[in-house]
Formats: structure tokens, sequence, C-alpha cells
């Protein structure tokens, strides 16, 4: 019922003609003479409307004069309704003659209340030919006209005789813009109880607006100021913006009927309705859309131009003078440049209609997406059909209290208020329990993220613990022989890693160099390089490269660790005789001074820790005076640029070409030095191992 209350600016005043003349009708006792009596019983009982009068267009100050004869004036009623505009016309002045018979000397010089039930122009009254009100400021053109609705009782009284005339000079030369009723009414009532049904009326009709008003803009606030404080929760901004344009909405219906006093005023109230209005619905259907679809539908844009046009041409109805059929007038003699009541009436009436129309087609469609909520079990898509159900629940549940018990007398603004806010509310309690589960879900989230934390600095610490065990784990300095020149130098990735080199040396220098590298990285790639060290320490003298490459493979297979192998190459040197025995590592290098190659050497064999048995291959190489053998993990051909592009075999034999003369430790520096320009800010993801052995 709220959303029609636009439609009351219209159909009121269109309708108050009527009405007015009914009442008359109904009430006055008018003679043939066309004589209004007015009698005690007869203003006590309802108050007298004054409806029947004679009228003149034209403007003349003796038409005020009592004695002036007017027996030949047109007898009509005063609302001037643009279908029952009198034969003579209007010519946007006018004078208004009433003959009032007051035989009852009850009624001599009593108070009396003069009621302006409507007014649209500007007017003055005169008592018997002596003016007693001003009502604006008559003019007699528009631009001199200055119109006012006295919305207040003035007092009245009749002096001692039964004889009076009430004249009125009336001019309206702007409200057929707006309204089609461009007349007056007046009506004479009983004065303490006419100024108390006014005083009662502003007091409930302005307490009924504020807090009508007040609620719905302190939970616009407060979903404001939770759409600050949470940007991604859109759905309070939309709300916030339907509960605002609500109160805005109710403040202005009120002011447009308590306290607007002219056509200004009024104007400028209907077009702040209009807007207010299309916000209302274009922000509630954004809020349920926000709610319960993932992304805008479709047919918002339908609605959206849809209100933008109405909009529009609702204030382009509004607009003074609003032309559609040209100039153009009824019975009538003003002439308006470019403007036609017809023309301004209907417009504002087609667009009041097409509002209407449209503001059905968006309930409809905002009903759907509740209903279509609920049959799909929405979260919370309940609270909307019952908050949406609550104007027809709540008028059902009143009138059952009052028809079952004593209690008959319901406040009807508690009521309405009721009935009108409800909805709002049960919008607002979705809101806030979303709210606290979305709290709620935080304060989980940020305990899990301490533990978490927690738990990262314990995992962190036990890694740094790992690290510092296998890099003690690793020899601290090379062997020294005087035939060969021996370095060797691991960096480790972020983790723990799995790489791994050690060497035996025996008593008549026969030197053996492992390298490794186990599968994955952590705790469990550790504790296999734990067990192969642990394996290859204590391997006893004299065994060959493949038994003891099957030995430590055996124990890795014991541990039953899943998953988890160990490439390795072994590289024993007797004098200047050289046997590698390999299980999946990469390829060694070795380079040949004589001849200034390298060349690529590549044992195949399964890594060790899968099937027992398993078949490797062995290689000897006779070394002479300047070779040098390179032994290397899979991290330094595998480190990767910022493009994902892998530094490869081919770059890294080149990379070896070029310092492969040099000392052992140069080599070593020159091959991480490339292998951190290559990789160009790019973190490292494996350990890199590098043994260079080179003959004296």
């Amino acid at each position: 019922m709220k959303h029609r209350l636009i439609l009351i600016s219209y159909l009121i005043l269109t309708g108050f003609g009527f009405i007015c003349q009914a009442s008359a009708q109904e009430s006055e006792p008018v003679p043939v003479t066309g004589i209004r009596v007015l009698t005690l019983d007869d203003i006590n009982e309802h108050g007298a409307m004054l409806g029947t009068w004679k009228y003149r267009p034209g403007d003349n100050p003796e038409w005020a004069n009592p004695t002036f004869d007017d027996t030949w004036w047109v007898s009509t009623g005063t609302e001037l309704s643009l279908n029952e505009i009198p034969w003579s016309g209007w010519e946007g002045i006018g004078w208004f003659r009433l003959h009032l018979s007051v035989p009852d000397e009850r009624l001599w010089h009593t108070p009396l209340a003069l009621q302006v039930m409507y007014h649209a122009g500007a007017s003055e009254i005169y008592l018997d030919g002596e003016l007693i009100y001003k009502f604006g400021k008559v003019g007699t053109r528009k631009e001199e006209e200055e119109p006012y609705w006295e919305r207040d009782p003035q007092v009245i009284s009749f002096s001692g005789k039964t004889d009076h005339v009430i004249a009125v000079r009336y001019s309206n030369f702007s409200s057929h813009q707006l309204t089609p009723v461009l007349g007056f009414a007046f009506g004479i009532g009983p004065l303490n109880s006419g100024i108390k049904s006014r005083v009662n009326t502003v007091r409930s009709g302005t307490t009924f607006q504020m807090v009508c008003t007040a609620i719905p803009i302190f939970m616009m606030l407060q979903h404001l100021l939770l759409f600050f404080f949470y940007p991604r929760a859109r759905e309070n901004l939309y709300f916030a913006l339907s509960t605002g344009s609500i109160g805005a909405f109710v403040f202005l219906i009120f002011q447009f009927f308590l306290v607007a006093t002219g056509v200004t005023q009024t104007l400028y109230l209907m077009r702040l309705l209009v807007c207010v209005y299309v916000l209302m619905f274009l922000s509630g259907m954004l809020f349920l859309y926000t709610l319960f679809y993932p992304k805008l539908p479709k047919q918002l844009w339908f609605f959206l131009a849809g209100w933008v046009l109405i909009l529009c041409f609702g204030l382009f109805s509004l607009r003074a003078g609003f032309p559609l059929f040209g100039k153009g007038e009824l019975h009538s003699t003003v002439e308006v440049p470019g403007v036609s009541p017809f023309a301004s009436s209907f417009n504002l009436g087609l667009a009041i209609v097409c509002c209407f129309l449209f503001a059905n087609l968006t309930f409809l469609e905002m009903a759907r997406v509740i209903i279509v909520a609920i049959f799909k079990k929405k979260d919370g898509a309940w609270i909307f059909g019952l908050g949406s159900l609550m104007p027809i629940i709540l008028p059902i549940m009143f009138a059952f209290f009052i028809s079952y018990t004593r209690f008959e007398n319901i406040n009807w603004q508690f009521s309405a208020l009721a009935i009108t806010l409800a909805p709002l509310f049960s919008m607002s309690v979705y809101l806030a329990r979303d709210f606290s589960r979305t709290h709620r879900k935080l304060e989980t989230e940020a305990l899990e993220r301490q533990l978490l934390e927690v738990e990262n600095i314990r995992k962190t610490e036990e890694l740094e613990e790992a690290r510092e065990l296998q890099m003690s784990m690793l020899p601290q300095a090379a062997p020294q022989l005087p035939n060969l020149d021996v370095a060797f130098e691991m960096r480790p990735a972020t983790e723990v890693g799995g790489d791994y080199y050690d060497y035996n040396l025996t008593e008549d220098n026969q030197l053996t160099i492992a390298v490794g590298d186990a599968t994955g990285h952590g705790m469990n790639a550790g504790l296999v390089v734990s067990a192969v060290k642990s394996l290859f320490k204590t391997s006893p003298s004299g065994t060959g490269n493949l038994e003891t490459l099957e030995r430590i493979s055996q124990g890795i297979k014991g541990m039953n660790l899943k998953r988890l192998y160990m490439a390795m190459t072994l590289a024993t040197l007797n004098g200047n005789k050289l046997t590698l025995a390999a299980a999946g590592m990469p390829p060694a290098l070795i380079y040949r001074a004589e001849e200034n190659l390298v060349e690529e050497i590549l044992l195949e064999g399964m890594p060790l820790g899968g099937f027992i048995g398993a078949e490797r291959q062995e290689a000897p190489f006779d070394l002479q005076i300047g070779d040098t053998v390179l032994l290397m993990s899979d991290g330094l051909p595998e480190m990767l640029n910022p493009e994902n592009e892998m530094l490869d075999y081919p770059k890294t034999k080149e990379l070896f070409e070029e310092v492969a003369d040099q000392p052992p430790k140069a080599i070593i520096d020159h091959l991480f030095k490339a292998s951190v320009a290559w990789a160009d800010g790019e973190p490292q993801a494996d350990d890199i191992t590098l043994v260079v052995i080179k003959v004296k």
C-alpha cells in the first residue's frame, strides 16, 4: 500500500470536487433563491460545506459589495475541476459570491472556524464587503500571482443580522500544470473543535512522519557503516539505499499533505517523490539480486532502463507547461503560451499510470526472486518470504485481535507503522544474521591462522634444525692427494633437500666419491640422506661400486619409506684410473686436456631403493694430467628463469667447457655465478651439488 501513495497526490485532487459536491448536497439546505442557510445544529453536527456559489470571470472591486446584483451570475461549485468548468469560462481570475442566511441568534457574534478544505490558487475573502483574509497574492496574470493554501482554521464571526454575503476574489494561472482541480473549497464549523482537530492532525501526522522516517534512516546509516567497514558486502549498500529512500518517501508524502502551501512547493515535492520512488525500487531489486545471485542477471538492465525512462518522463511531465497537444483550452479564455491544461494533466496522469504498472511488474520480479530462493533452499531466504508476507499477515492478526478481545482501540498509527516496517526489519534481521555468521567465520579463520602461524614457526624451527643436521653430515674439507685436486660445494634450496656428497679414502690412497640426490624435500628426504651416509661410510674396504650401490639400495628399501628413492653416482679414483657407476643420476662430464674437449658420460641404472637386484652400469676411464671430472645433481641443469625455461644439460656442458682448464674451485664458482644470472631473481627450487676432480 505504501508504494501507491504517490497516486494519492493525483487521485485525491481529481475526486475532491466530487466529494465536496456530494457532501454539500447531503448537508446544505439550499433554497430555490440560492441563499445558504446556517444553523447551529448544522454546524455542530458535521460542519457546513460552502459548495454552491455565484460566479463570474474577470475582476471588478465592485463585486465585493454586498448590495451588488448577482442574480444573473452563473451558479457553480468552487472546485473548478477541468471537466466541470462553468460555461462562462475561466480566465485565470474571477469572483465568487455566496449569500448566507443566519437566522439562529446563537451564531451571532460567535467565533466560528473558516476551514480551507482545499485551495489551489490565491484569494481575497470579503464578508459583507469587508476584506477579512488574504490567502496568497491575487494577480491579474501569472507573474503577479502567489498561490497559498492556508491549512489552519481561520476565525469568522457574523454580526447581529440575518443576511450576509461572502465574496471571494480568486486567481489561479498555474495549478492546471499540476492538478486538474483549479479552485477552492471552504467550510464553516465550531472554532474550538476545528483548532483541536488541526492540532491533533499536525501532532499525530508529524509524530508518525518522524517515526516512519527516523527508523529507516537509522537503518540506512547502520548498514552504510557496515558497507564502509566491509565494502565487499554490497548488499549492505543497496539495503541502505532502499531503506533511506523509503524513509525519504514517507517524509515527502507527509510534507505534501501537512505542510505544502502552494503549487511551487507541491511541484517540487512531487519531483522529489518521483526520484525517491524510482530509487526505492531499483535499490530493492539490486539488494535481492546481490543476495541470491552470484552476479547481476540480465533482466536487471530491462528494469533499470524502464525505471530511468519513467523517471525522465515523470520529471518532464511535472515541468511547467509541458505541451503534448499544443496550445488549447477547455471552456476557458486563459492562454498560457505553449501550454494545454489537457496536455499537462494527461501527461502527469499517464506518468502515474506507467509508474504504477511498472511498480507492479517490479514487485512480481522481486517476489519471483524470493520464491525461487526459497525453493532452492538459499540460506536465510525464508526470512525474506516471511517479511514480505507481513503486510498481509499483520492486518489479519490485528482484525482477529480486535474481533476476539475486548481491546478494540488499536492505534492506527502503530498498525500502519508495523505493517510498513515489518519487511524492512526482516531484511535487516537477515543482514544482521549474515554479518554475525561472517564475523564468527572470520574469528574462526583468525584462530586458524594463529594456529597455523604457530605450526609454521614450529616447522620452520624443525626444518632449520634438519638443515643444520644435513649440513653437518657433509664433509667439511676436501681430501688431500698428491695427484688430485678435489673441490665440492652444495647450495641447498629453501627446504631441507635430498642432495648428498661424501667420500671414502683408503690407506693406499684409493678415493671413492659419492654424489646423491634423494627424491623430494623435507624431513623424509633428510632421513634418506642420513641412512645413505651411514651405509656409504660403513661400506667394506675393497667393495666394488656396483656392490656398494646395491647394498645402499637394500638399506633404503628396508626403511619402508614409500616413494622415496636415492639417485647416486660413485666415482672411484685409483691413481689415474677412474671407475664410474651410476643409479639414475645426470651424466658426468670429463674434460680431456690434450684434445680440449668435454665428454658426456651417461650411465643408465635404476635409483636406489627400488627393485632389488636392478641392473646398473659401471665404466672405467683413464685420466691424464690436466683432465677434469664434473659430477653434479640435477639442480643446476634444471634451474628455471622467469620465463620458466630450464638451463638444461647442453648449456651446462658449455658453461663447463668455458672454464674446464681452471682449478676446481674456480670452476664451481663460475657455474654457480652462471646459475644465478640465469635465474634472474627466481627462487632456487632444488639443491645444487657440484664436485670437481682435476688430475695434477
